[in-house]
């Protein structure tokens, strides 16, 4: 291999770049707006930081669970109370992944595949949460990741890419992601055939920027343009209204989500003098959040403002339901997801492993300073 090998590598995944800031920040997408078009380059910033770590800066052969999301680290609809994490997998190799649980009220591991290396989208291998797998009495475990189908362990399929992703939901009276402090105990080892993945050769690197390509590629320019693609029926796309919660199910070319999710989200549309308010009821399930995302499936900040809410943060009615306001400006009540200004975006719930009635949420659009008044006028 030439000398300039490294350089074409190198400069195409930059081109690439340049490419997604055209084509996916453009106006056939409706992004015209100068601070549409920061947010949405401050997002592919994110992924490239993603995709680096995941997919370059790992290897199937001596892989590490990489971070998928943290208090700045935010891309693809990243929950406020789960960190997530992403290991390369290879079907020649076996696998241990040694963890522990503490204050988790869920973990779960999930296995997916691609068309190629980098892309995830394809569907669900296989997958196990904490009521799957054994925890001794101080909460550790461990899990074998194999080449072919074995009862109580996971397991990658031949001749497609893959890799594991690793979730842990909290439910704390902070929102977990600002939690500086917070660690999940977790580590995958490979136990066959173990390579030493540096020096990175030219070939190598190439394979790896590829990877990354394609990862970002995947949540860019690979998501269906406007009108082009039906989107699941537990997320409306009328203004201002919620649909009834339904159960994730993981499908051809979009099985990206926790299979043990129950979702109910919308988009919403508010002037600069309008709030929503919606009212509802926290299904039974082992955890309940809702919080609202900018046009780029980002969390608004839950550091230091209000972007999300869980049921240890979410203060109920008498009744059992709940009433919170999505609003530009600080309603003065505890129970606000603060949309940091922005027109357009998403109200997000996810619920885990519910059982019994889920109950559609009820929302109301009106006027910011007439807030205190229908709000005093609801049966709470």
């Amino acid at each position: 291999m030439s000398d300039q090998a490294p350089r074409e590598s190198f400069n195409q995944f930059f081109d690439f770049l340049k490419q997604v800031d055209k084509d996916y920040l453009s106006e056939q997408r409706f992004v015209t707006e100068a601070d549409d078009i920061a947010e949405g380059q401050h997002m592919l910033l994110h992924l490239v930081k993603a995709g680096i770590d995941v997919w370059v800066d790992n290897d199937a052969s001596r892989p590490r669970f990489a971070p998928l999301q943290s208090g700045v680290l935010k891309w693809g609809g990243e929950g406020p109370d789960n960190p997530t994490f992403c290991a390369p997998l290879d079907n020649r190799h076996r696998y241990v992944i040694r963890g522990k649980m503490g204050k988790e009220v869920y973990i779960s591991f999930t296995v997916y595949t691609g068309k190629e290396e980098g892309d995830w989208n394809d569907g669900v291998i296989c997958a196990m949460n904490h009521t799957e797998f054994s925890t001794d009495a101080d909460g550790n475990f461990e899990i074998f990741i194999e080449r072919d189908p074995k009862a109580g362990e996971l397991h990658t399929e031949a001749g497609k890419p893959c890799c594991v992703v690793a979730r842990h939901y909290f439910e704390e009276t902070t929102t977990a992601l600002a939690i500086p402090e917070l660690r999940c105990e977790i580590d995958i080892e490979c136990l066959n055939d173990r390579g030493f993945p540096r020096p990175i050769k030219p070939q190598a690197l190439s394979e790896k920027l590829r990877a990354a390509q394609v990862f970002i590629t995947g949540q860019t320019l690979d998501r269906p343009m406007p009108g082009e693609a039906e989107p699941p029926s537990w997320f409306s796309m009328q203004p201002n209204v919620l649909p009834t919660p339904e159960k994730f199910v993981p499908s051809e070319g979009g099985g990206a989500g926790a299979i043990d999710n129950t979702y109910c989200a919308g988009l919403v549309l508010l002037q600069a003098d309008e709030a929503l308010i919606v009212t509802g009821r926290w299904p039974n399930c082992v955890y309940g959040n809702v919080c609202y995302w900018n046009r780029y499936q980002q969390n608004t900040d839950y550091r230091y403002r209000n972007g999300s809410l869980n049921r240890n943060q979410m203060r109920v009615n008498d009744d059992g339901s709940f009433t919170f306001v999505v609003a530009h400006n600080d309603p003065g009540i505890s129970n606000w997801l603060d949309t940091e200004g922005h027109m357009m975006g998403n109200i997000y719930f996810r619920f885990l492993m519910t059982e019994g009635e889920l109950v559609q949420p009820d929302c109301q659009v009106v006027k910011f300073d007439q807030l205190s008044h229908v709000l005093g006028a609801i049966d709470r």
